[in-house]
């Protein structure tokens, strides 16, 4: 007679192939922390080299796990395709240059793993949110109290003084507490206890920008929580449709003249009488004109992802970059980065039209709102894109937005 023998330490395998990575929510959550903090804070700047490598290790061991997951279900939309095409063109445009080849791959793989990640786990966009905004939030109490154990950094009067966690010169702060501001701002939509870290976020970024005296990202943070005592919908829609084509036009009419702007008459009564302004924008317009002269020296391609000294060797030694997020593309990766980067723009835009959801066109007032800040700016794209793919992802949710999917491969059988 047979006898039944249980084993209790056997594996189904039946049961694990059939294992659904979705269903989890901390493996995105912490892959999510893992990666953003490293991409917002500058961990060099507290000098801990060890724990700057752990860093890296974990944000690659995320990035290749996502990739793995995502890939692995054999079809990719046009979003995550223009997205990986967008940071290939800057890598091969820094290879191709001789440039920072290792942080341009490093920033390139915390970009696709946000992409990646907002679309793998699009159908629990709660998780999404939620996640990003720890994450964020993290990062701005720990600048909060860096900064309090160094003095020296409360005030940026003189603008060499580095050493701050969020991007190390003060200036870089803007689009770190925007994202950190708008992302928590969101996850109301999800609970109302999160008024307890809304609060001292916003506090707490307003405060330090205001000790550094960053009048831009000031100005930036205050109008995205005008939008969102606005009542109306359709209002904050307008707003923001407005507000896009207001940062085109200056972008054409303004930051493309360079120096020329100073030589015209109604631009200096606009800009000094009107705006009470300098016509210089604290001598940015001399960097848009020097960064014109190198863009016209490789406008195809670029020069990939450039350093300090490439900057101050090849434009100006008034500051460090264009100040000006489009010359800053233009000097990545020239006109071919340019246009795939404005088609990602448009698909997301686009979408805005068939939003009803108030908090989704939050996302996309942030989007707005770091558009501006970028004319006189330049951010990582990381931030960019992570706002771009929010909004994205979350207008598809609208019942009158359609979805644009290409098949790029499917190893499955039907």
């Amino acid at each position: 007679m047979d006898t039944l023998v249980e084993r209790p330490y056997a594996i189904d395998l039946s049961r694990l192939m059939k294992f659904d990575p979705r269903s989890l929510t901390w493996l995105p959550c912490l892959m999510i922390i893992t990666v953003v903090v490293r991409a917002t804070i500058d961990i060099s700047v507290l000098e801990w080299q060890v724990v700057s490598y752990v860093a890296l290790f974990f944000s690659m061991l995320s990035f290749f796990i996502m990739a793995f997951l995502y890939l692995r279900e054999g079809v990719m939309s046009r979003y995550v395709l223009v997205c990986v095409l967008f940071e290939t063109l800057m890598l091969m445009s820094t290879i191709i240059g001789f440039n920072d080849i290792k942080n341009c791959f490093y920033d390139g793989c915390a970009v696709i793993f946000i992409v990646m990640a907002c679309e793998y786990y699009s159908d629990r966009m709660n998780l999404i949110v939620i996640s990003l905004a720890i994450s964020f939030s993290l990062c701005v109490y720990l600048n909060a109290i860096h900064m309090m154990a160094h003095p020296e950094l409360w005030f940026a009067a003189d603008t060499t003084i580095n050493g701050y966690l969020l991007g190390t010169n003060y200036n870089q702060m803007g689009c770190r507490l925007l994202c950190a501001v708008a992302i928590s701002i969101l996850c109301l939509k999800y609970s109302k206890w999160w008024w307890l870290n809304v609060i001292p976020v916003v506090l707490v970024s307003l405060v330090t920008l205001f000790i550094v005296g960053s009048m831009t990202s000031i100005t930036g943070i205050s109008l995205f929580l005008l939008f969102c005592i606005i009542p109306s919908k359709r209002l904050i829609k307008v707003g923001v449709l407005a507000l896009l084509a207001s940062v085109i036009l200056f972008q054409i009419f303004v930051c493309f003249q360079g120096k020329g702007i100073e030589n015209n008459e109604v631009a200096i009564y606009f800009v000094e009488d009107i705006l009470g302004k300098d016509i210089t924008f604290t001598n940015r317009t001399y960097l848009w004109d020097a960064a014109s002269k190198v863009v016209s020296e490789s406008p195809i391609y670029g020069y990939g992802l450039v350093d300090r000294d490439w900057y101050f060797s090849h434009m100006s030694s008034l500051a460090k970059g264009p100040h000006n997020f489009i010359w800053a593309i233009l000097i990545y990766g020239g006109v071919l980065l340019l246009a795939v980067f404005t088609y990602l723009c448009y698909m997301v835009v686009s979408k805005i039209i068939g939003v009803s959801d108030k908090y989704t066109l939050l996302i996309y007032a942030s989007v707005a709102i770091l558009f501006l800040m970028m004319t006189m700016e330049v951010y990582p794209p990381v931030f960019v894109i992570t706002l771009l793919s929010l909004a994205y992802n979350a207008a598809l949710h609208e019942p009158k937005v359609k979805s644009n999917t290409v098949v790029v491969w499917n190893h499955r059988k039907e």
